[in-house]
């Protein structure tokens, strides 16, 4: 598809949202979304029949309370697809400021963006990249004016070092000056706001088919502070698309160190963008305008899917008008795009069919042509997964990326020496988690740091229903994003007592402290107990420090289980301290919850015990398999696996566990501090299966060794695993 397209949608847009909250940034720029989406208004003026809206919000579901403070400036591009000129514009708050006196200055500007060397989508975000710079003048540091300051974009590959990116051509509307809004609180702490460019002004903006305009508007009204209570923000959405059609200004009030604190302020590209509509009148033949497109979810079914679209099309000039055809197109795994004629099938709607797929993402959009050869498409392909699942466990990321960091590295072996991740056989999947996906698990994963994006307690109560089922649920911010961050009681009936085993939970018990906590394992615990001895062995502390390991705020959720013996980790030093983790039976099935993110536990001295063998995610696994109900022999979950010794510290005997994925020549060996081989427990051919041995200290000739640190390694013919393990005596 072109990297530009023209967005013709119908006046009225009707949108719906998932759940409730996006990614939730305690900066406070990137906030969850208040209660019930709601949809624009039904009319704004008369509706005329050429009147059309231009909005990035069509299909996309609403995640993010996107937000600023005086002086911060967002914008939006448009590219119109025929001439016209724009009536008014809707702007969709999703938080309102608590004392009178806000307000929006309002321009619409020529483009000077996109550019041909800037992949707008991949810089998204980037705290570098994505930087274009700023004005800085006498009034201070503006988005127009003459001494224009480079930032990271200038040196990114392919980047003109040269070149100024200012985004923003000339002022188009207005002539002079800006248009104001007042932006006043109310009860609901959101609403619709419409601008009328006619009577405010006097004057509509003009534009011309294909000429791209960006509308800018600027945070008014408050004193030089980022109070909670002078915040603005827009409903928003997350979209991927080259280039980004939304940026923010950084300015001094919400960013008085720059946006990272290094002097960084100025235009950054967003991957999100704005619940904008800007309202038009076309004067000029447009191409035929697609909306109410199917829009598909992820599927384990390989049948064909069939697509639908209502597509229209007008001539305001009198020539002739209708659709000569649509055409669906669709792409597999970023391959080519194969053409798939659609169908009339009564009045206005066309439907096509998308091929059947054995696995894959699938793309697809909609071109359809008029009469007058006139052809549009949709701004952006629409999406689904052809999901095959390939192991017993599914990994899931609900609120953040699905792959890179930290996304990798949540079940990690390289508390000391390494940073390996721990191999184990297992699928990954990112939000919803849909029924019949479930069903093809025996062990579900869920990890919510930031603040989980979709509620999936309905589904997971289901699927537990059936027995013999593991769910481990993470992340510091599940229970605000399920209970817009406020303390609550549960009893009998809820997910949260009958499941998670919880009757009272405690919000961001260290909101007042942004630095690392102070946390606890719980000894004797099948899951932490290793971690307790293992650490109160070196000495150090355990410290909860999310900021550090994953970029995060550090906001833990305590709470009061139904069972105190099934706590496994809580806070240290508060008055009281509070549970943060337990895990628990269920009937037959197997509970893990944790109140923080489980990659972001290290110590002091430091430890990144998180990213370790003894961390609570990692020895999920073993408790996990050690039931031996995932399958007939407990072996496949998690292939070629070392386990970790048990005691550890030992004195006498310790216990060391393996499992072989397939037949295979196999050596077990102890080794000191040296590198010397004190030991060998096992060398023999073996079959698949799960192992133990037990080691009393002794070297080969039978020998007490003295109290240290020692090393097992694993080898086979494909697999070597090397842990520690420290004798006391």
């Amino acid at each position: 598809m072109n990297t530009i397209k023209s967005l013709l949608l119908l006046a009225i847009v009707m949108l719906s949202t998932s759940l409730l909250a996006g990614i939730y940034d305690r900066t406070g720029e990137i906030m969850p979304t208040h209660g019930e989406y709601s949809a624009r208004p039904t009319s704004v003026g008369e509706t005329r029949e050429f009147e059309v809206t231009m909005s990035w919000m069509d299909g996309l579901d609403i995640n993010t309370n996107f937000g600023g403070w005086t002086y911060d400036y967002f914008l939006e591009y448009y590219v119109p697809a025929a001439d016209g000129y724009v009536t008014s514009i809707d702007f969709h708050f999703s938080d309102l400021p608590e004392v009178t006196g806000g307000g929006l200055s309002v321009w619409i500007y020529a483009a000077n963006y996109p550019w041909e060397e800037i992949d707008a989508e991949a810089i998204a975000d980037a705290a570098n990249d994505a930087n274009l710079g700023y004005y800085d003048e006498a009034t201070g540091f503006e988005i127009v004016g003459t001494n224009w300051i480079q930032m990271g974009v200038n040196d990114i590959e392919g980047a003109d070092p040269d070149y100024n990116y200012d985004p923003l051509g000339a002022q188009g509307w207005p002539i002079v000056g800006s248009a104001s809004i007042a932006i006043e609180p109310n009860a609901d702490d959101e609403g619709w706001v419409n601008l009328d460019l006619l009577s405010t002004m006097e004057s509509d903006f003009f534009f011309l088919r294909g000429e791209a305009f960006i509308v800018v508007v600027r945070l008014e009204g408050f004193p030089d502070t980022s109070d909670d209570d002078y915040r603005m923000g827009f409903y928003a959405a997350t979209l991927h698309h080259n280039p980004q059609p939304s940026m923010k200004f950084y300015g001094t009030i919400s960013s008085p160190n720059g946006r990272t604190g290094v002097g960084d302020w100025g235009w950054y590209i967003r991957s999100y963008v704005w619940d904008w509509s800007v309202n038009a009148i076309l004067t000029s033949d447009p191409p035929p305008m697609i909306f109410e497109v199917t829009q598909l979810g992820p599927t384990l079914s390989f049948e064909p899917r069939t697509v639908t679209a209502l597509i229209t099309d007008g001539n305001p000039d009198g020539g002739l008008e209708g659709v000569d055809n649509a055409v669906l197109m669709v792409s597999v795994d970023e391959g080519e795009w194969s053409a798939h004629a659609m169908a009339l099938n009564d009045s206005l709607y066309y439907s096509g069919e998308i091929p059947g797929v054995e696995g894959g993402e699938v793309s697809y959009y909609i071109v359809a042509t008029d009469v007058m050869g006139n052809t549009s498409e949709m701004p952006y392909p629409y999406e689904y997964l052809v999901f095959v699942p390939t192991s017993q466990t599914l990994v899931v990321f609900n609120g953040g990326d699905i792959s890179g960091y930290p996304a990798d590295y949540y079940f990690g072996i390289g508390a000391y020496d390494t940073y390996e991740t721990y191999d184990f056989s297992h699928d990954v999947w990112g939000g919803e988690i849909i029924a019949s996906l479930a069903q093809a698990y025996n062990s579900i994963y869920e990890i919510t740091t930031g603040g989980a994006i979709i509620d999936n307690r309905i589904v997971i109560a289901g699927w537990l229903d059936q027995g013999a089922r593991n769910y481990f649920l993470a992340g510091d911010e599940w229970f605000g994003a399920m209970t817009g961050w406020t303390d609550q009681a549960y009893y009998p009936g809820d997910f949260e007592y009958d499941v998670l085993g919880i009757t009272e939970v405690f919000n961001d018990i260290n909101a007042d402290y942004q630095g690392a906590d102070a946390i606890d394992a719980v000894e004797g615990n099948n899951l932490t107990g290793e971690l307790y001895s293992m650490h109160h062995s070196i000495g150090d502390t355990l410290m909860y420090d999310p900021m550090n390991e994953i970029g995060e705020p550090n906001w833990l959720d305590g709470f009061i289980p139904v069972n105190p013996a099934e706590v496994n980790m809580t806070t240290i030093g508060r008055d009281p301290d509070l549970a943060i983790g337990l895990n628990r039976i269920v009937g037959d099935d197997y509970i893990v919850f944790a109140g923080f993110d489980p990659l972001s536990i290290n110590a002091s001295p430091y430890t990144w015990w998180g990213f370790s063998e003894y961390s609570v995610q990692t020895q999920s696994l073993h408790w996990y398999g050690g039931v031996n109900k995932l399958d007939d022999g407990g072996t496949s979950l998690l292939g070629f696996n070392l386990s970790p010794a048990y005691p550890n510290p030992f004195n006498p005997v310790t216990n060391i566990g393996y499992v072989l994925g397939h037949n295979s020549q196999v050596s077990l060996s102890i080794y000191n501090v040296l590198g010397q081989k004190v030991i060998t427990l096992m060398d023999s051919y073996q079959v698949a299966g799960s192992y133990e041995l037990s080691w009393a200290g002794i070297d080969a000739d039978g020998n007490s060794l003295e109290s240290g640190l020692y090393f097992y390694t694993l080898q086979t013919e494909d697999y070597s695993s090397t842990k520690k393990i420290l004798l006391l005596k």
